[in-house]
C-alpha cells in the first residue's frame, strides 16, 4: 500500500471514530493527534523488534529515539553510501547506450531496471553509467534475447 493510500484510509478511519464515538475530546483532536493516540508507538515498537531505532533511555515516560546503524542501512535502500564512495576505483567509466524501439516497451523496461538494479545511473533515457566493471552485464546481455536496434556498452576514462 502506498504513503497516499495509507494517508487517506487513515483519514476515513480518523472520520468514522469522530463519528462513532463523538466526545468532546474527539471534536477538538486535530487528525495528528488521533494519529499519534491510534497509532505511533505501535509502530514505533515495530522499528524497535527490528532494531531499526533505539530508545536512549529505558526510563518508560522518556521516549528518546534514535535510527541504528541497520536502520540507516534500510532507509538508505540497503546500501552504504560512504561504503561505496571509499571503495577503490580504477578511474574508468562504463556507459550503456541503447536504442529500442517504441512497440518494444517491456523490453525497454526490463533493461532499464535490469540497469537500475545493479547501481547504474541513469544520465538519459537510454545513456547509463556506472564506475564498476561490467563483465556480468556484457555477458547477460549478450546472451539475452533482447531485441534492440542499438545497444553501445563504453569504457572511459574522465580527462
Amino acid at each position: 500500500m502506498g504513503p497516499k493510500t495509507e494517508e487517506l484510509l487513515n483519514i476515513l478511519f480518523w472520520s468514522a471514530d469522530l463519528l462513532v464515538n463523538p466526545s468532546w475530546r474527539s471534536l477538538f483532536e486535530s487528525y495528528e493527534g488521533w494519529a499519534y493516540r491510534n497509532g505511533l508507538l505501535i509502530q514505533i515498537g515495530r522499528l524497535e523488534q527490528r532494531k531499526w531505532v533505539t530508545r536512549k533511555s529505558k526510563a518508560r515516560n522518556d521516549r528518546v529515539y534514535r535510527l541504528s546503524a541497520q536502520g540507516r542501512l534500510h532507509a538508505l535502500g540497503g546500501r552504504d553510501p560512504e561504503a561505496r564512495w571509499g571503495r577503490a576505483w580504477d578511474g574508468r567509466w562504463r556507459l550503456v547506450i541503447f536504442d529500442i524501439p517504441s512497440g518494444q516497451n517491456a523490453e525497454r523496461e526490463w533493461l532499464r531496471r535490469y540497469l537500475r538494479a545493479r547501481d547504474f545511473g541513469c544520465l538519459q533515457n537510454g545513456v547509463w553509467v556506472t564506475p564498476d566493471p561490467m563483465e556480468e552485464e556484457q555477458r547477460t546481455l549478450a546472451r539475452g534475447s533482447l531485441n534492440v536496434e542499438l545497444l553501445v556498452l563504453l569504457e572511459a576514462r574522465a580527462c
